[in-house]
């Protein structure tokens, strides 16, 4: 009832309904549905709690002190099934330019600022499993000079039917001079940059300059 009471009241509402989500995905997770099936079956049960403010809190308390971090990446994931991140695709901005890409973990050379001519190493990020590739998402709106080249296209990581929004173009635009490097939210363990291309579209319309999401999860 009185979830998030501490921010402003434009915000309440949003709040009220991940909250009412979590609850009601938290009823079947606990009959060990997964995917669609639970998410289908939480719209249907979520009235009830929307109306009944205290079962939706005893509710949450038995979520927040029972559940593992399973349950919350399954949570945050649904943003991932491939139907409902396709229904937001469809009603976000259309770019020219979508490609997920598989970074190799192999060190380059990258000139200095101050001067051009004398280069800096740059090295592959480590883990505790070591090395590996880095996933990131370009996103452009324009189709720029250089995004599709073949040593980019050799880069480009399937995702099925729907792994390029790449289309052909009689001019590219010149290169950007800016660049968005963009980090999800998710905690280190749910979400890829996927959930998040809808809203990333309608940035790299409105900025005019490509973003690149690293997938960090």
């Amino acid at each position: 009832r009185c979830l998030g009471f501490q921010f402003t009241p434009a915000i309440r509402p949003f709040l009220q309904t991940i909250s009412i989500g979590l609850v009601s995905f938290g009823e079947h997770y606990k009959r060990n549905e997964t995917g669609l099936g639970v998410t289908a079956s939480s719209l249907f049960t979520s009235g009830r709690f929307a109306i009944d403010p205290e079962l939706r809190g005893a509710e949450f308390e038995r979520i927040i002190q029972n559940l593992d971090v399973h349950f919350w990446k399954a949570f945050w994931n649904i943003t991932e099934i491939e139907v409902l991140s396709s229904l937001a695709n469809m009603a976000s901005a259309t770019v020219r330019v979508s490609r997920l890409l598989s970074l190799p973990p192999e060190a380059f050379e990258m000139p200095l600022t101050a001067d051009p001519k004398l280069t800096v190493t740059i090295s592959p990020p480590l883990a505790h499993s070591g090395p590996g590739p880095v996933l990131v998402r370009l996103i452009s709106y324009d189709l720029r000079e250089g995004q599709d080249s073949e040593e980019l296209s050799s880069l480009v990581k399937s995702e099925g039917p729907r792994s390029l929004e790449l289309r052909p173009r009689p001019q590219q635009a010149p290169r950007s001079q800016s660049l968005v490097v963009h980090i999800h939210g998710g905690g280190f363990v749910a979400q890829t940059s996927k959930s998040h291309e809808p809203y990333l579209k309608s940035w790299a319309q409105e900025l005019g300059v490509p973003i690149v999401s690293i997938d960090y999860s």
